[in-house]
């Protein structure tokens, strides 16, 4: 009698050990079918809530370490589903069971979140886009480098990189100018703009672009001293420097040549040598250079805001100098 009683019970634990195998095996397989299209309509929303592609720039001299670490989160999803659907397989299910199931389910969703943000990230750094972002923001730390390297030379020097500087700010007359590099000496005053770009370079100081030919073709690129100019001449304006600002450009890049140009378009590695002749030159009135800086640091925004806002009015800037170029190179009649 107890033979036969034995005999259904064996077939019903066959039954369910059976059907939760086949669960368990839905949930493996479900898992990450369901995270892989979650994150695929919502790689658009991350991308920009992380600003993948500015850190992209920021951190492509790191992108050799973002495959390694892309795999070993992949690894650690895996290890720990695994983990999850093997704490559930255990009938009858404990109460301990069920939180370190979760716990690894939890666990195996963070790092599957980790293994797609690193994935684009790796692919931001495959864009061209991305690309000329890193190389000008290489440009930019070299010409840094070049620059507090030499300070010592001009003594109670000062420098300020990468600044946004705002006027008027949360007003409709709000406007802002960006700075690369200031140098402020005790005989001068440098707004410094730093460009990536290689090849011979025809740097008309008049020219509204400057044609630009190397190995790869030929193009061209707008006329960076128009630029530099201008933030010099509002810096002076608005903040009341006690001098004439002196605009110069920074040409970093691979066999840079500039013709056709003024002295104070340069290539970036003749920068020392450019900064030596203008502070060589007539003698000036001796400058206070922790004094220019306190004039200057009250108008450095650091705010996210204020920096889109400055990229719209630049942007919209630069399409009305196109119309107008347009429209002054038209023959009417």
């Amino acid at each position: 009698m107890s033979r036969q009683n034995n005999e259904p019970n064996s077939f019903l634990e066959t039954v369910v050990t059976y059907a939760l195998g086949l669960f368990i095996t839905g949930f493996l397989l479900a898992v990450p079918a369901v995270l892989l299209a979650m994150f695929y309509f919502l790689r658009g929303p991350i991308s920009r809530a992380l600003d993948l592609e500015r850190r992209a720039a920021s951190w492509f001299t790191m992108q050799w370490c973002f495959r390694p670490l892309k795999w070993l989160a992949a690894f650690l999803f895996v290890v720990l589903l695994v983990n999850a659907a093997h704490q559930f397989a255990f009938t009858p299910v404990r109460v301990d069971q069920i939180i370190v199931g979760l716990f690894c389910l939890c666990g195996g969703i963070a790092f599957a979140f980790l293994f797609n943000v690193l994935h684009w990230l790796v692919q931001c750094t495959e864009e061209p886009t991305v690309r000329k972002i890193a190389a000008g923001m290489a440009a930019e730390r070299y010409v840094q480098s070049l620059i507090e390297a030499c300070q010592p030379h001009f003594p109670g020097s000062r420098s300020l990189h990468g600044k946004l500087f705002v006027f008027n700010p949360h007003t409709p007359a709000e406007f802002s100018v960006e700075a690369d590099h200031i140098l402020m000496t005790e005989r001068n005053i440098y707004v410094i703009e730093t460009k990536c770009k290689s090849g011979t370079i025809s740097a008309g100081a008049d020219l509204a672009k400057w044609p630009v030919s190397s190995s790869y073709g030929t193009g061209e690129m707008q006329n960076a001293l128009k630029q530099a100019k201008n933030a010099a001449r509002v810096l002076q304006r608005q903040t009341g420097l006690p001098c004439e600002v002196i605009p110069l450009v920074a040409i970093k890049g691979n066999e840079v040549c500039i013709v056709d140009g003024p002295t104070n378009v340069l290539v970036a590695e003749h920068l020392v040598e450019v900064l030596h002749a203008f502070e060589n030159s007539k003698p000036r009135a001796l400058l206070d250079p922790t004094a220019v800086t306190s004039l200057l640091l009250p108008h450095i925004s650091e705010d996210k805001a204020a920096m889109k806002r400055h990229i719209v009015r630049a942007q919209a800037a630069r399409t009305r100098a196109q119309q107008t170029e347009i429209v002054g190179a038209a023959s009417i009649r």
